[in-house]
């Protein structure tokens, strides 16, 4: 019974090394090769990109904001509510802000694209129209993209929607 278990082990072993050949991988030779002229080309490129970075962070500006969340409260569906958001230019250099978006269609914002001297305000105009089967609790956001740091202000609004009255 040993030797049996013994000649059943050595099978297994010889078996397992024979199917464990080493299968050669093709080697991957690249076609970039380094030189002169692609790292010079690199180089312009990388100097190229921290310009423009040094530029985007010296015309970085601060800005606040009146409020981040505006709450509707218990409203009509198929109606259009108005709200304001006061953005305040806080920093030295002129505030830009380059886009405004919404999470929903229903909800629409409309703010001046000139830039904002330091010191200065401005309003961002959010007109939220809830569809009729837009009910209860809605939450709504606003992205605001500025030359600021981070660059990127999230306002809210929210509401209880309920269905329009019947006239």
């Amino acid at each position: 019974d040993l030797i049996m278990k013994i000649a059943v082990s050595l099978f297994l072993l010889c078996f397992i090394f024979s199917c464990a050949e080493t299968e050669e991988k093709p080697s991957f030779n690249s076609s970039i090769v380094a030189n002169d002229e692609n790292e010079k080309e690199l180089e312009s490129s990388l100097k190229d990109t921290k310009q423009e970075e040094q530029e985007r962070l010296a015309n970085f500006t601060e800005i606040s904001m009146d409020k981040v969340l505006h709450d509707f409260g218990t409203i009509e569906a198929d109606k259009d509510y108005n709200t304001y958001f006061e953005i305040t230019n806080t920093g030295k250099k002129n505030l830009m802000i380059y886009d405004v978006k919404a999470s929903c269609g229903c909800t629409v914002p409309t703010w001046n694209k000139n830039p904002i001297s330091p010191g200065k305000k401005d309003k961002i105009l959010v007109t939220f129209h809830p569809k009729p089967e837009q009910l209860g609790e809605m939450v709504k956001t606003i992205t605001v993209l500025t030359n600021s740091d981070p660059g990127v202000e999230v306002l809210q609004i929210k509401s209880n929607v309920i269905p329009k009255k019947k006239q």
